[in-house]
């Protein structure tokens, strides 16, 4: 065997097995055989007789097969001349058209080619003003037997009672329900009708909105009492299936725009706010929760203000609530005042145009919906929505508009409480600003003129500390400040060698000392004498208490047990704290006490008897 066909025996070998390997996972084979499908043969359909004239052939002599020497009988050629195909190509021959255009058009199906809505009308609200219907362009029926469902569950009875069982589905039928489920559902729908809605599962609900957006309406109370319906479930269920928001907002729209009704606010204003946040065309929910005051009375204003917060809070551009002056004690003149004002002239800015349009120019927007997206919808009730409207929250125009009437109106505000800052209203006009002026001229509070008052300056925390300390004045503390100043002045003397100077510094501070001490006196109030008394011939205590004048910086010493002031006030009278309390001693025994009044403490120092403390303190002043 040559090389070439070892090479050529290895390739034939490495393809059968790679092929062998393909067909190992060709799961067709490990399955059964199944019987040959029988494919019907083809409709015969009887072409319908068309007359054909075809051109004499170009090759052909002259005068043969020529219609005009040979005229067919009755009209027409003999059948044994005619072609067995009909093309289109000859057709539009026989037709007079041109034969280049081989593209063949279908016919459409009914009710697909039609340009003109299936319905028409103009909504009521300030903000729609037309809406069109079409029907939808693709056919489909893979819905129809649900429609067939629907008709007979509506129908059906719930029975007495019933289990809740659990059933998950993210798109329901009819024909995922087990009989446990069925019955559930049934029951459940019951109470639902009722106005009661028991805890069930997600799909429960989702089923129940297919139900409704699929059955017939015959007529306009039916279409209400379903919308009404979608309503309560979807308020009810919201809370405990938020995802619900999601779909519901454009459901429910598309119901309500097909059917000619309008959004049920009352039903949805407990959540009308997330749900104008969340919903695509706003302007439906706007158009029927805005709604001009109709009349005079608390239920026309409180429509109006109604109105004027739904414009504020997803119209404007400008949030009031967020300025620093609307707080604290003027939030509520300001929370009052706004909104009332934005209600006072929603006729002027809402009703001044022909068929409820705003009597501000806008251009009008159209916007073009898919019916029931994400939801089980069958073709019949499949549509394609026209809105033509005034876009309230896409509209600038609108939403500079807002801000400004809002701005304005907290300038007016600012000025009340005196506050000199102002917003910039750029664009408002005239007519808008006169009625807001008109409307907040007899709210303005009048104005009185206060008082000019000083503006006291605050006084910088560190000038306290250099306040003198406040201190009543008294000759004891003036005696102890003396006795100080002719200590250092001794001190001082020492200090320069001249100890005989530095004992007449002290006999002279002693005589000073003493000489104040005769001055003032040692008892009652500081400011006045001590009031003499009879009793002791006019002289009273004073004449008694005088001796010890020299001796009360140490003596208050002692009393208050203070061994440093007790050695300081020695050295101011230039003796011995043994000397001082000898002679203080003798002076009290000889004097009015008749005892000695210090005695030693056992470490060095001198303290007054315990018996005579409150005396000794009465004479200090103390």
């Amino acid at each position: 065997m040559t090389e070439w066909d070892q090479k050529k025996t290895a390739e034939a070998s490495d393809s059968a097995r790679k092929r062998e390997m393909d067909e190992f996972w060709d799961v067709e084979k490990l399955l059964p055989a199944r019987p040959a499908r029988r494919v019907p043969p083809p409709r015969r359909e009887t072409p319908s007789a068309v007359e054909v004239e075809l051109s004499p052939r170009r090759d052909a002599p002259r005068g043969e097969d020529s219609p005009a020497e040979n005229p067919p009988v009755g009209g027409a050629r003999p059948v044994a001349a005619s072609p067995l195909t009909v093309t289109g190509a000859s057709v539009r021959a026989a037709a007079g058209q041109s034969s280049e255009a081989t593209h063949y058009v279908p016919p459409h199906k009914k009710n697909e080619t039609s340009h003109l809505p299936l319905v028409e009308y103009t909504p009521v609200g300030v903000l729609l003003h037309r809406v069109r219907v079409y029907d939808w362009q693709a056919g489909y029926h893979y819905f129809d037997g649900f429609v067939e469902e629907a008709l007979r569950f509506d129908a059906k009875k719930p029975p007495k009672t019933a289990e809740k069982a659990s059933f998950f589905s993210y798109f329901p039928q009819y024909s995922q329900l087990s009989p446990r489920a069925e019955a559930w559902y049934l029951y459940w729908r019951e109470y639902v009708r009722q106005g009661q809605y028991p805890d069930t599962d997600y799909a429960y609900i989702l089923l129940y909105l297919f139900e409704l957006i699929n059955l017939p309406v015959a007529t306009p109370a039916e279409g209400r009492a379903r919308r009404d319906a979608m309503a309560k479930v979807w308020m009810a269920y919201r809370k405990a299936h938020p995802q619900l928001d999601h779909y519901m907002c454009e459901w429910l729209c598309d119901y309500c725009l097909i059917h000619e009704l309008t959004a049920p606010v009352d039903l949805l204003s407990p959540a009308l706010d997330a749900i104008i946040g969340e919903a695509r065309l706003k302007e439906f929910y706007l158009s029927a929760a805005v709604r001009l005051p109709e009349g005079e009375g608390q239920a026309a204003a409180d429509t109006a203000m109604a109105t004027a917060g739904i414009l504020m809070r997803h119209c404007c551009q400008y949030d009031y609530r967020k300025s620093k002056f609307a707080q604290g004690e003027h939030k509520k003149l300001f929370d009052t005042t706004i909104p009332a004002a934005v209600a006072h002239i929603l006729p002027l800015l809402l009703g001044g145009g022909s068929h409820g349009r705003p009597a501000v120019t806008m251009l009008d927007s159209t916007v073009t919906r898919d019916a029931f997206v994400g939801a089980l919808c069958s073709y019949r009730n499949k549509r394609r929505i026209e809105v033509e409207y005034t876009s309230f929250s896409r509209s600038h125009e609108l939403r500079f508009l807002m801000g400004d009437m809002v701005k304005h109106v907290e300038n007016r505000l600012r000025s009340w409480i005196g506050v000199r800052s102002r917003l910039s209203v750029m664009a408002l006009p005239i007519p808008l600003r006169d009625a807001l002026d008109a409307y907040l001229a007899p709210l303005e509070p009048t104005k009185v003129a206060a008082p000019v008052k000083k503006k006291e300056v605050e006084r910088p925390a560190y000038e306290a500390l250099y306040d003198l300390p406040r201190k009543t004045l008294s000759a004891r503390d003036a005696a102890a400040i003396e006795a100080e100043s002719w200590e250092t002045t001794r001190i001082l003397v020492e200090a320069f060698g001249d100890t005989q100077g530095a004992n007449d510094v002290a006999a002279e501070a002693a005589n000073e000392v003493a000489q104040s001490a005769s001055d003032v006196p040692l008892r009652g109030n500081d400011d006045a004498p001590a009031t003499q008394t009879e009793e002791n011939g006019g002289n009273g205590e004073r004449g008694n208490i005088l001796p010890l004048a020299p001796y009360a910086p140490f003596i208050k010493a002692a009393l208050e047990g203070d061994a440093a002031a007790l050695r300081a006030a020695a050295r101011g009278l230039g003796k011995m704290p043994d000397a001082l309390a000898d002679e203080i001693n003798a002076i009290t025994a000889d004097g009015e006490i008749g005892d000695i009044i210090l005695e030693e403490d056992g470490m060095g120092g001198y303290t007054v008897i315990e018996d005579y403390r409150r005396q000794v303190a009465d004479l200090l002043c103390m």
